[in-house]
């Protein structure tokens, strides 16, 4: 903690108050996936040294972390005592500040909430260059309660203190095949009723192909399956009805892949097989990924791709998922890759982001890309699941673009709470505009 005072003391006397936007440099890649590349102006404000674990109270299962720090580190930190997050997204290099002003969620997302749930109290950065401590019942409750899909624009996090759950060393995943879309929806909506479950998620390929699969927390376990030399993790899920795994596997267990977006070829199994730790994880990826298209940017080429992003989450309350899930598999062709399905119920109501408290609400998910459908504009896929998400009262998370118009972006995420915080806490824009950095123009 003592480290961590030296290191918030030393910011606040770089960071002076200016009326010029601020953008924020750190030690991890990014896990935003815009359409199109930021235009990135202003000063850079680097928060790189704030990714510690500060300090663990076992018997309270609370964890003080400072905001750059990945969940990867988290856990590596919190599972020798038994403990991890209680929501822990599945790439290891998300942090825990970007996920609290994101919007995380994990196959436990139906017991405990978003990441935001887990969160006690923060110490954020503001655009004047203070530091304030916010929670739930002091002066700035307001900006605690705002800090959830305000994605920086509000303060950035220097300071989380978060709740954890207890964990055992190892995970079982039980998974059932279902031929019927109700069939599918129920058992996974049954599952979240059991304490006999700790995670429940749904992968499928098609209206015939639909595995829902419940895992739980184990002390030992017959064997151990390897998804990072041996097998893509995915594909082993839909061909064993029983699968093992260490807990942190199971934590990260879409990271390795980057979900399915490394190629199954033979190069690529070699690649799997004898790559070095450090490039086995999507941070990796992401950042050779970026910097590729960044290069044949400047160099004014062309990819000839005939594919492009579909990289989104989708939020609905439950009784809509039915319709939506047979839109998705009617309209949008995956080239046999999966959706993933998960139920959420969140115990409030964040005003940026305002699903319905107390609800079972259904997360599709799609993290790959497809390919163009022929005289179509640009991200037809993005656009029609968008429209149909939200015609039935639905919210999507805004790591990734959509299009809307301001007014209609307003209404769905409770623009009027977001234009009061901002007069309260960023009158000047420094730290920017949610919708100019989540949308881009219909």
């Amino acid at each position: 903690m003592q480290g961590f005072v030296e290191r918030k003391a030393k910011l606040i006397a770089d960071a002076k108050a200016n009326d010029e936007p601020v953008g924020i440099a750190k030690h991890t890649s990014s896990n935003l996936f815009r359409y199109a590349p930021a235009d990135r102006r202003g000063t850079g404000l680097d928060l790189s040294d704030f990714h510690h674990c500060l300090s663990l109270d076992a018997q309270a299962r609370t964890l003080d972390v400072e905001g750059l720090t990945t969940f990867e580190q988290i856990v590596d930190y919190t599972l020798p005592y038994g403990l991890v997050p209680r929501i822990t997204p599945e790439l290891k290099h998300i942090t825990i500040g970007g996920a609290t002003v994101g919007i995380g969620i994990e196959s436990n997302c139906f017991r405990y909430g978003f990441v935001h749930d887990g969160l006690i109290e923060a110490e954020v950065l503001m655009p004047d260059g203070r530091v304030v401590l916010a929670s739930a019942n002091n002066e700035y409750a307001d900006l605690f309660y705002g800090l959830p899909n305000s994605y920086g624009t509000l303060g950035y996090i220097l300071r989380a203190r978060i709740h954890l759950m207890p964990a055992q060393p190892y995970v079982h995943l039980a998974t059932r095949r279902f031929h019927d879309v109700d069939a599918f929806l129920d058992a996974m909506r049954a599952a979240t009723e059991s304490d006999e479950i700790d995670f429940v998620e749904g992968l499928f390929l098609d209206k015939d192909r639909l595995y829902v699969t419940c895992s739980r927390f184990c002390a030992s376990v017959p064997r151990v399956d390897d998804i990072v030399r041996e097998h893509v993790f995915y594909k082993l899920l839909l061909a064993r009805p029983d699968v093992y795994l260490t807990t942190k596997d199971y934590l990260f267990r879409y990271d390795p892949e980057w979900f399915w977006n490394l190629p199954e070829s033979w190069p690529y199994d070699l690649f799997r097989r004898y790559a070095p730790a450090r490039f086995r994880n999507s941070g990796f990826y992401k950042r050779y990924t970026t910097r590729k298209n960044a290069l044949r940017r400047r160099l004014g080429l062309r990819d000839g791709s005939d594919e492009e992003p579909l990289i989104q989450d989708w939020e609905l309350p439950w009784d809509e998922a039915a319709a939506f899930t047979r839109f998705a598999l009617r309209e949008v062709d995956l080239s046999g890759r999966p959706w993933i399905a998960t139920p959420i119920r969140t115990p409030r109501s964040p005003p940026l982001y305002p699903v319905r408290e107390n609800t079972l609400y259904y997360n599709l998910g799609c993290y790959c890309y497809v390919r163009k459908p022929g005289n179509k504009p640009p991200y037809w896929y993005t656009r029609i699941l968008d429209d149909e998400c939200f015609a039935r009262g639905g919210l999507k998370m805004l790591y990734s673009s959509t299009f809307l118009s301001r007014e209609k972006f307003d209404r769905i995420y409770n623009g009027p709470a977001y234009a009061a915080l901002k007069a309260r806490y960023d009158p000047n824009g420094v730290f920017g505009d949610l919708y100019s950095k989540a949308v881009l123009e219909p």
